[in-house]
């Protein structure tokens, strides 16, 4: 396991940049999430009255998200090894397969989460601090079609019958995502 959560966020960059599996967008779209929380916990940090609750729900967030980018990249560093010399029915493959299934799935499903609690907090913080807002609102929002890629890369993996499932749950958050971002911009810059 490579867990860059510890590293410069130069070492994270160059690792990326590498010709390897991993590291890989699940990581960058993990870290952008990150960022992300970071940036609205920084907008609350600087809002009176002061909102304890929330920054400890964003710090859990930020945490969350790097978890997921550092599960992503073992876990596709794990399943690129795997479909090497493994038969597709093969349960360890199985399971590596659903873990790169999931992982981008739930990251979404976080980038959701930061995405409408930045809506909430634009009335309720420091209206000087609009643009850092609108920043991780963007951020957050950036993170659904990112993880979405991943599992759009991956779709080929899954049988046929739950292709559709999926790509539907992706348009919905993909949806979900442009009309809270709306939401957030027009408040901001309203």
């Amino acid at each position: 396991m490579s867990d860059f959560r510890h590293e410069s966020l130069n070492h994270f960059l160059e690792a990326l940049a590498e010709r390897s599996p991993a590291p890989g967008g699940g990581a960058s779209a993990g870290v952008t999430v990150a960022l992300a929380a970071a940036q609205a916990e920084m907008v609350v940090a600087w809002t009176k009255p002061e909102q304890p609750e929330t920054i400890t729900f964003l710090q859990q967030v930020r945490g969350e998200a790097l978890e997921l980018a550092v599960r992503d990249a073992d876990a596709y560093r794990r399943w690129s090894e795997l479909q090497k010399d493994r038969a597709t029915d093969d349960p360890e493959l199985q399971s590596a397969t659903e873990d790169i299934m999931a992982i981008p799935a739930a990251l979404a499903t976080l980038s959701l989460t930061l995405l409408r609690e930045c809506v909430r907090l634009a009335p309720k913080t420091n209206p000087r601090l609009g643009s850092d807002l609108g920043i991780a609102g963007a951020l957050a929002a950036a993170g659904v079609p990112s993880a979405g890629w991943n599992t759009k890369a991956n779709l080929h993996l899954v049988k046929p019958e739950e292709q559709d499932v999926i790509q539907q749950a992706l348009a919905e958050q993909e949806a979900e995502a442009k009309s809270l971002l709306d939401e957030l911009n027009a408040f901001l810059l309203g």
